[in-house]
């Protein structure tokens, strides 16, 4: 069986963001700030519902609406939406249906394509869905406890908000918001602010990059994301018409009539964005 070029970057988009240790270490040096530890791969993260830990006995489902606004240096402004939805059962297993304006360059049509994304603990397998082909991609999920397994909420925490000390000119303060209600849940805000001092990249002008994020502990999910940058623009992810009510098992199933190809799973990162080391005996 033949896919089309579209289908392996869906894949690999939830490669990337199916390891978390991916985004719990901080990539190598590089001319965009906002790749580091708590910037654009965190906020990825969310993007694609893949939190790399398993939530059980806390079942919903919610409508996703994720916004992009960016100014460009020309002044031209670049205005970006995608909408889906997220499930999540009592086992654990989580399914994400979500339009991808980022790839209708590679699709030759107007319309955003859109891509089923399927986390199943319970068997051990993350899936890529596509429905035109009849098919699905199948990788498995890293052992809990290895290098790429999965990470606690503080766990989670303590990468986003990094070192609260300067650093090689970055100085990382978090600032707690409170709680408030959010599509009908108690949710905890933080603003975490990142400053880029002069020189630290080049920069004649200090840099800040601040991300607002509110988590639910009911949930032990993010239920609204907003971040702020020079690079990215102002992006804000909601989740909208929360349930807690079970969802249907079949969403977390494959369709019978699919065929399911096995895929390689994605290395686990170091310290510095390579790949880990191999455990000591």
């Amino acid at each position: 069986m033949k896919l089309r070029p579209i289908h392996f970057v869906c894949f690999a988009a939830m490669a990337l963001v199916c390891s978390p240790a991916a985004f719990a270490q901080e990539p190598p040096p590089g001319p965009h700030p906002g790749l580091r530890r708590g910037g654009a791969m965190e906020f990825g993260r969310f993007e694609m519902g893949l939190s790399g830990k398993t939530v059980t006995g806390a079942p919903y489902s919610a409508q996703i609406v994720i916004q992009r606004n960016q100014t460009l240096s020309d002044g031209a402004h670049v205005t970006q939406q995608d909408t889906g939805a997220v499930y999540r059962d009592s086992a654990g297993r989580v399914r994400k249906e979500m339009s991808m304006s980022a790839l209708r360059p590679f699709t030759g049509s107007s319309q955003s394509p859109r891509a089923v994304f399927i986390t199943d603990p319970v068997a051990g397998y993350h899936y890529v869905l596509h429905a035109d082909l009849k098919s699905a991609e199948r990788m498995l999920m890293p052992a809990a406890g290895s290098e790429g397994g999965r990470k606690s909420h503080a766990d989670a925490e303590a990468g986003l908000r990094g070192p609260r000390g300067p650093r090689n000119g970055v100085q990382v303060s978090t600032e707690s918001l409170g709680t408030q209600v959010i599509e009908g849940v108690a949710a905890e805000g933080t603003r975490i602010t990142k400053t880029f001092a002069v020189g630290a990249f080049g920069n004649d002008k200090a840099v800040q990059i601040v991300i607002e994020r509110w988590y639910s502990p009911d949930l032990q999910t993010v239920v609204l994301l907003k971040r702020s940058d020079p690079w990215m623009g102002d992006s804000t992810v909601r989740l909208t018409n929360i349930s807690r009510s079970e969802p249907a098992s079949l969403l977390f199933a494959v369709p019978s009539d699919y065929a399911v190809k096995d895929r390689p799973a994605p290395p686990a990162f170091g310290p510095r964005g390579g790949p880990a080391s191999a455990p000591k005996d």
